[in-house]
């Protein structure tokens, strides 16, 4: 199937925190309520953001888009920025690349069972130092899955020992966030940045 598809609309959100993906909220603002009369009624969101997530997310009237990236079938990658409360070590850093290559045993929740996540791509952000051939200890990373399991990014660093302070998706398959989208606003897609989810 290729998209888009003439006559719907695909739509791109800068989530911001606080809000919830659900259609009805009693006590949050849901992101839904962020979008205003420029776009059609009836859009779905392209999975979901917990409240204190925020980023890229994509909305659609295409059921057929909203579907094929949500079946696991699909394994469309999403990159998400993450903050962690202790820094890491470059020795530790490649330890927790290796562990995250391999997959990460999550124990159940309250809210999912237990999994083994497929191979996620960890990449630590911070100062190189070239005389040490490494990096320095960093509390930033970026992880890219291919699944999209409960709470799936916060539970792989509780495994790992060091919580999640502050989580954004950046971006989903090849498509990145639009860095000039102002958080809690949204534009159109074009057709070559829908092709850039698919994009392998």
């Amino acid at each position: 199937m290729l998209f888009p598809r003439r006559g719907f609309t695909y739509i791109m959100m800068n989530k911001p925190l606080g809000t919830v993906c659900s259609t009805v909220s009693d006590r949050s603002t849901t992101v839904f309520q962020l979008l205003g009369p420029d776009v059609p009624q009836g859009l779905s969101a392209v999975g979901r953001l917990d409240k204190d997530t925020s980023g890229l997310l994509l909305f659609s009237d295409d059921g057929m888009f909203v579907h094929t990236l949500t079946i696991p079938e699909s394994r469309i990658s999403k990159t998400y920025h993450v903050w962690l409360k202790e820094p890491v070590s470059p020795a530790q850093q490649y330890e927790y690349i290796r562990k995250c290559s391999l997959g990460l045993y999550l124990p159940p929740c309250e809210k999912a069972p237990s999994f083994t996540t497929s191979p996620a791509h960890l990449e630590w952000l911070g100062v190189m130092i070239p005389e040490l051939g490494c990096g320095s200890s960093s509390s930033e990373c970026l992880l890219t899955i291919s699944e999209g399991k409960f709470h799936q990014v916060r539970r792989m660093f509780d495994v790992l020992g060091n919580p999640v302070t502050a989580l954004e998706r950046t971006a989903i398959g090849n498509l990145e966030l639009d860095k000039k989208i102002a958080s809690g606003h949204y534009r159109r897609l074009t057709e070559a940045e829908i092709g850039l989810i698919f994009t392998l």
